[in-house]
């Protein structure tokens, strides 16, 4: 059963429904959730050094699984502000502790792309693309996770099968709450020559919770005929 507990961790990530909050400080994981999802529709770079002493303060931010989405998310946001605010924000990071200082330190010096080239295609490099997304609203991160769906029939690496099963639920999951990411999908579902037309119709038809359970189904046949 270890394979079907990998899978359900794989698609996980936060997922808030966008609505406006007022937020003058970030004390909760919740408010941290709603900031790094939402900061390309509300940017609030006020707020970043409150994400930057909540990160330093709580143990519950920094679980192994969520350790690349956090570096991804403050390298997108410290690359697009310029150096005064960077020094800035760099002289919060001096304040907090290892090793979530030294997170926060490689997040500040080094860029979205280098970190992206870093990461071999997976769903760890999908919730890296999703972090930038999230920060930056670049259609770019969200390309990058479609181009993985072309592994959705590979059945013989688990690594790719799990990389395509995560972004069509992730981009499921986030077609529901994000404009921008529903429209890119609708694109390839009404392009006849799309080779993905099919998936991009599944994606906006069917639930997260039944493409969560089509994955787990297809890891279970696998196991059983000694696949994977």
């Amino acid at each position: 059963m270890r394979i079907i507990f990998i899978i359900i961790c794989t698609l996980s990530f936060f997922s808030f429904a966008i609505a406006k909050k007022n937020l003058n400080t970030i004390t909760t994981i919740n408010e941290y959730g709603y900031f790094i999802e939402t900061y390309y529709l509300h940017p609030e770079p006020k707020l970043i050094n409150s994400a930057i002493n909540f990160i330093g303060s709580s143990d519950n931010t920094f679980a192994n699984n969520m350790k690349a989405g956090i570096l991804m998310s403050f390298s997108c946001l410290f690359s697009i502000y310029d150096q005064e605010h960077k020094d800035k924000w760099f002289q919060t990071i001096k304040t907090i502790k290892d090793p979530k200082k030294s997170l926060l330190t490689k997040a500040i010096n080094t860029s979205p792309d280098e970190l992206l080239k870093e990461v071999p295609l997976s769903a760890k490099k999908n919730d890296m693309n999703w972090a930038c997304f999230y920060i930056t609203g670049d259609n770019k991160y969200i390309g990058n996770i479609i181009h993985t769906l072309k592994h959705l029939d590979n059945r013989k690496n688990i690594n790719l099968y799990l990389t395509a099963a995560s972004a069509k639920w992730s981009l499921s999951s986030n077609a529901r709450y994000h404009p921008k990411v529903k429209a890119e999908i609708e694109f390839f579902q009404k392009n006849n020559k799309s080779s993905i037309q099919t998936v991009a119709n599944d994606i906006l038809s069917q639930s997260p919770q039944q493409i969560r359970e089509e994955t787990i189904s297809v890891i279970k046949d696998q196991k059983s005929n000694g696949i994977w």
